[in-house]
């Protein structure tokens, strides 16, 4: 039944390094966010919710030889994968995991020699690798995801079979992935799959498909969708691994009532993920160990579900073509939105951005949404970003800001750009994605203004006090001097008045001038003792509303080495310009430095140093 090819005379060897995209923290975050991901883009039309179910059982080996045959293991030896504790054990441990109103694998099947289109979901599943029909919408674009059910079993295999909904057929087939290997001096290539012994074929009897789903524990009965087993899973894909994976990465669908998810344990207790059970579940789990273990998971959800009863919607005016988002944005209730969100209450911004297509010159007028709520407690921001459903986990762009927020992207137009953009794993948007900046126009600006608009909008809302604060900058512009205490005594009492001595010091060797965007430095004319050369460190941020501003300078503020902060200079050397610090060497007294390109609405503070020059003897 498992058969692997031979590797003909001058056929390529290779060794997939696919499982490199998927190596998360946890292989159950890479296993349950591609299944769940599939199962989300094979939804079938109407408004019931795709359901998931996640089963761990176990099958007596001697009663499943037709499945890990000894011709499998003669493969899985040669390629050095077969685990150690395969032969300690009479009974094989399985993960079955089953959608049901999806649509299952439809299209064609191959089944007569052809190759069919992309788009073609049973073909593209398993006769594809690297390659996806996959857009819109829906979550996958890479066509790598599904190596992640190999990458979950010991025996780099799993089974699927599927009903579909197009035209009823039950279908099933296994697939290996393995490496270019040797048997008996016989070169074989590095897949395998089970099937009967025609090509392209998938089992179609109903006699073997109803026992693999009695062994397997399939659930299926007549209703269309995939069920997957994966054989001898990870250690580390367990049942509690498995349910907070789902937790944190699908949240919002299971909260938003789109998902709802069963894990039911090999002991038999099972574990209902719903709209209304997910909240109090997740209360009771343990977090250590997880992405969220510094999260206050029940002040979170709880935000969440606030945010999905928010009415209201903020809708942000953005002029075409500035990809930025600044105070006019918000029209004439800016005051009203600060005073809103500095009181602790949860937002609701509706941001637009066009997107347009090299191509066909399309012009798609799109949007996502942004709620935000600010926590004075929080010492990092709690940031989420969601496409279609699926979370982004490693974008960060909020930092230290006291702030849980969330961007949920489901707008066609919008969601098919930011899928474009995504890596093989779908855990960040990255502009280096191959084909993304010719496929359209201003994508490298679309794309920072949409993950950095969170932390913007907060920028503008959270604005530093006005009234004066007096050691904000006492680091930075520091008067030394002395306290002498003087008594002076009344008739009822003595007090004591503390007297500033200020030293006589020199004045400072360079006067900073605010313009526009910007500011110049140059040296004080009341200086005339200078020895050139002299080397300078230049700090710059922006305000903030507490603490050090240089402390608190985020690359996403700006950065030096970009194109967008423009630096003109005389007299002087640029040594080095990246992140916040400019270091320059100064020539002579004809020295001038301006630097512009910062948001004029904010406050920019800047440090000018003079730096020590080390001398050799």
């Amino acid at each position: 039944m498992w058969q692997f090819k031979k590797l003909e005379p001058g056929e390529p060897e290779r060794d997939p390094h696919e499982p490199e995209f998927f190596r998360l923290k946890n292989p159950a975050e890479a296993l349950v966010r591609e299944v769940i991901q599939n199962s989300l883009d094979a939804k079938k039309s109407g408004n019931r919710p795709v359901s998931i179910r996640f089963y761990i059982g176990y099958v007596e080996k001697r009663n499943a030889r037709n499945y890990f045959s000894n011709e499998l293991e003669h493969h899985l030896v040669a390629c050095n994968f077969l685990p150690k504790d395969y032969g300690r054990s009479n009974r094989i441990k399985f993960i079955t995991i089953e959608d049901f109103g999806t649509t299952g694998l439809d299209g064609a099947t191959g089944e007569d020699g052809s190759r069919p289109e992309k788009g073609n979901n049973f073909f593209d599943f398993w006769w594809r690798e690297g390659m996806s029909g996959k857009r819109g919408r829906e979550a996958g674009r890479w066509g790598l995801g599904k190596t992640t059910f190999h990458m979950a079993s010991k025996l780099r295999l799993f089974f699927g079979m599927t009903l579909r909904q197009d035209d009823s057929r039950e279908l099933l087939m296994g697939k290996a992935l393995l490496k270019t290997h040797s048997i008996n001096e016989t070169r074989y290539q590095y897949y395998g799959y089970y099937k009967p012994r025609e090509d392209s074929k998938p089992f179609e009897d109903s006699s073997i498909i109803q026992i693999f789903k009695e062994k397997f524990s399939i659930d299926r009965e007549d209703k269309s969708g995939l069920s997957l087993v994966i054989p001898m899973p990870d250690d580390e894909v367990t049942d509690l691994a498995i349910m907070r994976s789902v937790i944190i990465h699908y949240f919002y669908a299971i909260m938003k009532g789109i998902l709802e998810v069963d894990i039911v344990t090999s002991s038999g207790i099972e574990e209902h993920l719903g709209s209304n059970s997910l909240v109090k579940i997740a209360n009771t789990l343990e977090w250590e160990g997880t992405s969220w273990e510094d999260v206050g998971v029940s002040e979170l959800l709880q935000f969440i579900s606030d945010s999905m009863h928010i009415t209201e919607t903020n809708k942000l005016v953005i002029t075409e073509g500035m990809h930025d988002i600044t105070e006019n944005s918000f029209g004439n209730r800016l005051e009203t939105l600060r005073s809103t969100f500095s009181a602790g209450n949860t937002l609701l911004f509706k941001v637009p951005v066009m997107i347009k297509k090299v191509i066909n010159g399309s012009r798609s007028s799109t949007f996502f949404k942004v709620y935000l709520r600010r926590y004075p407690q929080l010492k990092q921001a709690e940031e989420f970003y969601i496409r279609s459903g699926i979370t982004i986990p490693e974008i960060s762009e909020m930092k230290s800001r006291p702030v849980r927020g969330i961007l949920i992207a489901e707008d066609t137009p919008v969601t098919e750009f930011l899928g474009d953009c995504e890596n093989p794993a779908h855990t960040k948007w990255e502009e280096g994605t191959e084909g993304f900046k010719e496929k359209y126009e201003d994508a490298t600006k679309n794309l920072r203004f949409i993950k950095r608009s969170m932390s913007k909008i907060v920028s503008i809302l959270d604005q530093p006090p006005q009234e004066r604060q007096k050691d904000l900058l006492k680091e930075i512009f520091f008067i030394p001097a002395e306290r002498v205490e003087e008594e002076e005594e009344d008739d009822t009492k003595k007090t004591k008045k503390p007297i500033i001595v200020i030293k006589d010091r020199k004045p400072p060797m360079f006067a900073v001038e605010k313009i526009e965007g910007g500011f110049v430095v140059a040296l004080n004319s009341e200086r005339a003792d200078i020895v050139f050369p002299i080397r300078s460190r230049i700090t710059m941020a922006y305000d903030v509303r507490k603490g050090n501003p240089f402390k608190r300078y985020e690359p996403h503020d700006f950065d030096l080495s970009s194109g967008s902060i423009i630096i003109d200079s005389t007299g002087c050397t640029i040594m080095n310009r990246q992140r916040n610090i400019l270091m320059i060497e100064l020539k002579d007294n004809n020295f001038n430095l301006k630097v512009t390109g910062f948001d004029v609405h904010r406050d920019l503070i800047v440090s000018v140093k003079e730096e020590k020059i080390e001398t050799q003897d």
